[in-house]
């Protein structure tokens, strides 16, 4: 773990496309979300075929696709939600390693860990890392919540440190929205 942390605190900016499954307990299927994302600190940058949310670090955008409508609101770090990079800075304080094995999958090596939070309430009960051999880059995550929700999030097409423009964190208004201003 210390390895990985190590790697992703060399980590300035980062571009990948992605692929998030969640199955809850109350769903018959999963849901699956295809899109790409961009990483910069605490900017961020997700596009999906429904909906595009960016993030300065200090206002969030929220453009929903089908409605024409752009939420604004105040940027919040958001505890409920799940941060690759920032679980990567701050796993030792709230994670422990519980087990860890060396596996091959799709003719790939990957080092896959398991984790358990050392507060017994915490959100994610459960946290599961699969990293990459060949470059040490986290590709797969599974996630399980208090509520038994479980999430997977595959990471592909991993780009490290690509030049980003600072005008990929605002959002720009297209012509003919609604615009929803939230922040206070």
């Amino acid at each position: 773990m210390e390895q990985l942390r190590a790697r992703y605190q060399q980590v300035e900016t980062l571009q990948a496309s992605f692929v998030q499954i969640m199955q809850t307990p109350y769903a018959d299927a999963p849901d699956t979300l295809r899109g790409m994302l961009w990483l910069q600190g605490n900017r961020y940058r997700v596009e999906t075929p429904y909906q595009t949310v960016v993030t300065d670090g200090r206002t969030t955008w929220v453009y929903l696709h089908d409605t024409r409508q752009v939420l604004i609101n105040d940027y919040i770090p958001d505890e409920t939600g799940f941060s690759l990079n920032e679980f990567l800075l701050t796993y030792p304080d709230r994670y422990e390693v519980s087990a860890g094995e060396t596996i091959r999958q799709a003719g790939e090596t990957y080092h896959r860990l398991r984790l358990r939070p050392r507060q017994p309430d915490a959100l994610f009960q459960e946290v599961v890392l699969w990293i990459r051999d060949r470059d040490f880059l986290v590709t797969r995550v599974d996630v399980r919540d208090v509520n038994d929700t479980h999430m997977t999030f595959v990471l592909s097409d991993l780009v490290l440190n690509p030049s980003l423009s600072t005008d990929m964190f605002t959002f720009r208004l297209p012509e003919g929205v609604e615009v929803v201003d939230l922040r206070q």
